[in-house]
């Protein structure tokens, strides 16, 4: 009877034993992610990541030519040479300097860009070319009554002078004796104005 009980009690220790063994096994480790795989020809160990793209650029704006101011006191287009008068806030403009024949005809524009009308006076006698190389003047021709082939003043025979308006301007003109043709160039007098230096001469 006691040999029995003996054998009952050393199975129920050996159940206890295996089962705190079992109790006493190791949690297993969470599973983690697989590293990537590097990029062929990388150093071992280094993970190859991948790279942001790159920002946009924003498209430059197209780029526009800035317009080319005109040079204070330059001539306009179709005008020869351009002086500052006497007479304030008028301006002469030479737009014809030809040579035909024997004659050269000279005709100036006197432009109004003041605010008070202007009188402008042209004694053609004060009025010439200069060739400076050969030392040569040449006045206003005349014709057979003494009269200057000119822009006159009506019932005068040697000058020009008319009221300039403000904003308004008035074309004169007058014929010399035209230099010899190997003359390319000469200085063109016209009194109250400042000498038009090295004109060209127009040819037909």
């Amino acid at each position: 009877m006691r040999s029995k009980a003996a054998g009952v009690v050393v199975c129920l220790v050996a159940v206890a034993a295996a089962f705190a063994a079992c109790s006493r096994e190791a949690p297993r480790p969470a599973a983690t992610a697989a590293p990537a795989a590097a990029a062929p020809g990388a150093a071992p160990g280094i993970t190859a990541t991948a790279a942001a793209p790159p920002a946009a650029v924003p498209a430059a704006a197209p780029a526009t030519a800035a317009p080319v101011a005109a040079a204070p006191g330059a001539p306009a287009a179709g005008v020869l040479a351009r002086e500052e008068t006497k007479w304030p806030g008028v301006s002469a403009e030479v737009t014809e300097f030809r040579r035909k024949g024997n004659t050269l005809t000279a005709k100036v524009r006197l432009r109004n860009r003041g605010t008070a009308d202007a009188e402008p006076d042209i004694k053609y006698e004060d009025a010439y070319l200069m060739d400076a190389a050969a030392g040569k003047k040449y006045s206003v021709l005349k014709d057979e009554n003494g009269s200057y082939i000119a822009a006159l003043r009506q019932g005068w025979k040697d000058r020009w002078y008319e009221k300039v308006p403000a904003g308004q301007d008035m074309l004169i003109w007058a014929k010399f004796p035209a230099p010899p043709p190997e003359v390319k160039a000469v200085t063109f007098q016209l009194p109250g104005v400042p000498p038009f230096d090295d004109l060209a001469i127009q040819d037909f």
